[in-house]
C-alpha cells in the first residue's frame, strides 16, 4: 500500500502545464513552418486562447512545455510578447524545453526531475479553447483531496451532444470526432470516483460494464460518450507515478494503470462531468474548423473575435446579424480605383441564406462607394487587417487573414486563409487551408481537404485534387529545416498539369497512403483498409490522413507479432511475454478486447511463420499454441473472453483464408487439449452465427463434425445429470 498523500489545504501558487507538442498535429505542410499552438484560429494563435482562459481563471504560473526544435524560439518569443503587451498581466509564463520529450509521460518525468511542480497543477493541451469555471473545478478537487487522501487526479469531461453545429461551418462526419475525443465513463454516483474509462470506438448503442464494478459501488453513473478536452487537475503525486512507471506514456495509460492497480498503488482518480461552459480542442483539422465556427458564433464567449486576447482591445467590428467581423483597415476595391472602408450595417442587403456576398456600388469614378453585406443566415466570416476584397467575392464560413487580396469572382466556402495571400479572379476554395504568402493565379480550384503550405504558387486554371498537401520546397532544399520533416513523408515535384504553368509547389505524400507502393506497406491495408484520398468526395477522409487510434493499433499489432516471434525463437517464459505485451498495450493505449484479439491472431500467425512458408500447416500452428498457451490463458478469464477468441479466429479467416483447413483442429485443441475454450461457449458462438463475417459460412462447414461431437457430448452430460438427480430422488 502506497503512503497516504499529504494534502495542503492552502496553496500559494496555482500552476498549469500546457503541452505544445500535442498528440495530433495538422500535418507537415502546416506544422513544418509554424508550431501547432501558434496556428491562427479566427486570426488569433491557439495558444492565446489557452493563456487568456488560464489568466481569467486565476492561474498564477503557466509552464509552456515544448520539445527542442526549430519552433522553440517562436514559442518563447510569442509567450514573451503575450505578457508584455498586457498592462495588467496577472500570469507568469515560463517556457520549459526538452530534447527527449516524445509524449506526455516524458514531459511529466522531466518536470518531476526538475522539481518544477510543487503542489496541485492543471494539465492541458495547447490546442484547447475553453471557458469552463476552472476556479470551481480546482476548489472541488482540493475539497475531495481533503476527504479522500488517496485521490491524486480529477479528470474533467463535458457532458454535451457531439453534434451541436448545423451551419456550413461544421464539417460533416462527426462520427470521427466522437470516436477520437469522447470516452465511455463509469463512476461511483456518491463520490465521482472513476471506475471505468474507455475510448468510444464503435457505433454500437450497447455498453459493456464489467460486473466487478458493482462490487465497488452499488450505485453507478454511466456516461456513454462524454467529451474529453484532455483537461485534468493533478496532485504532485502524478509526475512521480510517471517517473516510476515508464510504461505510462499518455494520460489514458495512467488512468488505466491506476484504475486496474488501485489496491496495489493505493491511489484513485475522480472525474468531474461539467454541464455548463465551453471546452473543445482544435486537435485535428476537422476540429479546427469546428472550433473556428463556434468561436465566430460566440459559443465560446467571452472568447470572441472582436476582442484581442493579448491586449484586450477591440480590433474587429462585429455585425450580429451576419456573424461577420471586419478589421477597420480592411478595404474593398474595384478596378477604377474607388475604395471604401467597411461599414457594418450600412446598406445591408439580404440575399441567399448562409452566404456573404460583398459588392461595391460606386457612385462615380474614384468617388465614394457603398458596401453591402448580403446574408440571410449565419455567415461566420472574419476579414483581417489590410485585406482588400474586390466586388463579387462570395465568402461562406471562412476566415481571411491580414494583408490579403481577393479578386473579383472568388468563391470561398469553409476556407481558412492565412496572411499575405493573393487570390486572383475566378478562384474557388472549398474546405481547405491556405498558408501564408500563397499566390493563386486565375481560375484555380482548391478542392476539399487540401492543405496549401506557405509560399506555394498555383495556376492559372488548374484544379487541385481533394486531399492534396502542397509545400513550396522539398525538404532537402529547405535550409535548417530538412530534418524536421516527418520520416513517414516523402515529396515529389508537382506536375504542371496539377500546379499550373506558373505553379511552384511540391506534393507531400505520407507513406501510409501512398498507392504506388503496392505490396510493401501491409499496415496501410490492415483492418479497415482505409487510406487518405480513398473517397475523393469526402472532405473529412481527405483531410484526415490516418487517425491516431488506427496508427496506435497498427503499431501495437506489429510489436506484439515481433514479441511473439522472438519469444518462440528464444523460448521465453510466459510471464516475460505477458510483461512485453502489457507494456505495448499501455504504450499505445489499447483496450483489453483489442489485446486479446491481437494475441490470438498473433499466435496463429507465429505458427504460420514457424513453418517458413506462406501456407500455414497444422504442425506449425500446434507448436505455436503449445508455446503460448499460458500467454493466451492469462487473458482468457471469463466467458466473454472466450467469445473474443472465437471472433478473432473467425476474423483471421477473413483476412487469411489459408487458415481455414486448420480451423477445426484449432478449436478442438483449444477446447480439449488446452482447456481454454468451453464447449458451451463454442456452441453458443456457433448457433448465434459467430461474428457475422463473410467467412463464417465456410467455417461452419469445416467445423461441422466438431460441433456435432460437442452437441452429442453436451446431451450425454445432460442425460448423466438427469440420472444422478433421479437416483438422488429415489434414495
Amino acid at each position: 500500500m502506497a503512503p497516504k498523500v499529504e494534502v495542503h489545504e492552502e496553496s500559494s501558487i496555482l500552476q498549469a502545464v500546457i503541452l505544445t507538442e500535442c498528440d495530433i498535429d495538422y500535418g507537415t505542410a502546416i506544422t513544418h513552418y509554424n508550431p501547432k499552438v501558434l496556428v491562427p484560429l479566427a486570426n488569433t494563435p491557439l495558444l492565446d486562447y489557452t493563456l487568456a482562459w488560464l489568466e481569467r481563471c486565476g492561474v498564477d504560473e503557466v509552464i509552456v512545455y515544448c520539445r527542442t526544435n526549430t519552433h522553440t524560439d517562436k514559442i518563447k518569443q510569442h509567450c514573451k510578447r503575450f505578457t508584455s503587451r498586457r498592462e495588467d498581466c496577472g500570469i507568469k509564463v515560463m517556457v520549459v524545453v526538452s530534447e527527449d520529450c516524445l509524449n506526455l509521460g516524458d514531459a511529466m518525468r522531466d518536470l518531476y526531475s526538475k522539481s518544477l511542480l510543487k503542489d496541485d497543477f492543471i494539465l492541458l493541451q495547447g490546442d484547447l479553447v475553453a471557458t469552463l469555471d476552472l476556479q470551481d473545478i480546482v476548489a472541488k478537487h482540493k475539497e475531495n483531496r481533503l476527504s479522500d487522501k488517496s485521490m491524486i487526479m480529477t479528470c474533467v469531461y463535458v457532458n454535451k451532444p457531439t453534434e451541436t453545429t448545423t451551419t456550413t461551418a461544421a464539417m460533416e462526419g462527426e462520427e470521427e470526432r466522437g470516436k477520437e475525443v469522447t470516452a465511455t465513463l463509469v463512476t461511483a454516483a456518491d463520490t465521482g470516483k472513476l471506475l471505468l474509462h474507455r475510448r468510444t470506438r464503435s457505433k454500437s448503442s450497447k455498453i459493456s460494464i464489467p460486473t466487478e464494478l458493482f462490487q465497488a459501488s452499488s450505485d453507478l453513473l454511466t456516461y456513454p460518450a462524454a467529451y474529453d478536452p484532455s483537461l485534468a487537475i493533478c496532485s504532485e503525486v502524478v509526475p512521480s507515478l510517471f517517473s516510476d512507471n515508464f510504461d505510462y506514456g499518455s494520460r489514458d495509460s495512467l488512468l488505466r494503470g491506476v484504475i486496474e492497480q488501485e489496491e496495489l498503488l493505493g491511489y484513485s482518480i475522480r472525474c468531474q462531468v461539467v454541464q455548463d461552459g465551453y471546452a473543445c480542442r482544435a486537435s485535428t483539422l476537422q476540429q479546427y474548423q469546428r472550433v473556428s465556427g463556434e468561436v465566430m458564433r460566440r459559443e465560446a464567449y467571452p472568447m470572441v473575435c472582436e476582442s484581442s486576447l493579448t491586449s484586450h482591445r477591440i480590433r474587429y467590428t462585429y455585425d450580429p446579424f451576419t456573424t461577420t467581423y471586419w478589421e477597420p483597415s480592411a478595404k474593398f476595391t474595384k478596378g477604377n480605383g474607388g475604395t471604401s472602408e467597411v461599414v457594418v450595417g450600412a446598406g445591408t442587403e439580404v440575399v441567399d441564406a448562409g452566404t456573404v456576398i460583398i459588392t461595391c456600388n460606386f457612385r462615380g469614378n474614384g468617388g465614394a462607394s457603398e458596401v453591402r453585406l448580403g446574408n440571410g443566415g449565419t455567415s461566420e466570416v472574419v476579414v483581417g487587417a489590410g485585406t482588400e476584397v474586390d466586388a463579387g467575392v462570395l465568402l461562406t464560413a471562412s476566415v481571411v487573414g491580414d494583408h490579403c487580396t481577393l479578386s473579383d469572382g472568388v468563391r470561398a466556402n469553409a476556407a481558412f486563409i492565412m496572411n499575405n495571400v493573393h487570390i486572383k479572379s475566378g478562384c474557388k476554395l472549398d474546405h481547405c487551408y491556405i498558408g501564408d504568402d500563397v499566390v493563386l493565379e486565375e481560375g484555380v480550384v482548391v478542392s476539399s481537404g487540401c492543405v496549401v503550405g506557405p509560399g506555394v504558387r498555383l495556376g492559372p486554371h488548374v484544379t487541385i485534387p481533394p486531399g492534396t498537401q502542397l509545400v513550396s520546397r522539398p525538404p532537402s532544399s529547405t535550409p535548417d529545416h530538412h530534418d524536421d520533416f516527418d520520416e513517414t513523408t516523402r515529396v515529389k515535384e508537382a506536375d504542371p498539369s496539377i500546379c499550373g504553368v506558373k505553379g511552384k509547389a511540391f506534393i507531400l505524400l505520407p507513406e501510409e497512403t501512398n498507392q504506388d507502393d503496392d505490396d510493401d506497406d501491409e499496415e496501410s491495408s490492415d483492418d479497415d483498409g482505409r487510406s487518405s484520398g480513398q473517397d475523393d468526395g469526402d472532405s473529412e477522409d481527405a483531410l484526415m490522413m490516418m487517425s491516431d487510434d488506427e496508427h496506435s493499433e497498427n503499431e501495437f499489432r506489429r510489436e506484439v507479432q515481433e514479441s511473439l516471434m522472438n519469444g518462440m525463437s528464444k523460448k521465453s517464459a510466459a510471464e516475460n511475454m505477458v510483461l512485453e505485451i502489457n507494456a505495448s498495450r499501455h504504450a499505445y493505449n489499447v483496450s483489453m478486447e483489442d489485446v486479446l484479439t491481437t494475441v490470438t491472431q498473433g499466435i496463429l500467425r507465429a505458427g504460420q511463420k514457424q513453418d517458413g512458408g506462406t501456407e500455414p500447416t497444422w504442425p506449425g500452428i500446434n507448436t505455436a499454441l503449445k508455446c503460448f498457451v499460458d500467454v493466451l490463458r492469462n487473458y482468457v478469464r471469463k466467458g466473454r473472453d472466450q467469445l473474443l477468441v472465437l471472433n478473432a479466429i473467425e476474423k483471421l479467416m477473413v483476412d487469411s483464408p489459408e487458415f481455414l483447413p486448420a480451423t477445426q483442429k484449432i478449436l478442438f485443441n483449444l477446447n480439449q487439449t488446452f482447456e481454454i475454450l468451453e464447449g458451451e461457449v463454442i456452441l453458443h458462438w456457433y448457433k448465434k452465427g459467430g461474428a457475422g463475417t463473410t467467412a463464417f459460412t465456410t467455417i461452419k462447414t469445416s467445423i461441422a463434425q466438431f460441433i456435432e461431437w460437442l452437441e452429442k457430448d453436451s446431451e450425454d452430460e445432460e442425460d448423466s445429470e438427469d440420472e444422478e438427480d433421479s437416483d438422488e430422488e429415489c434414495s
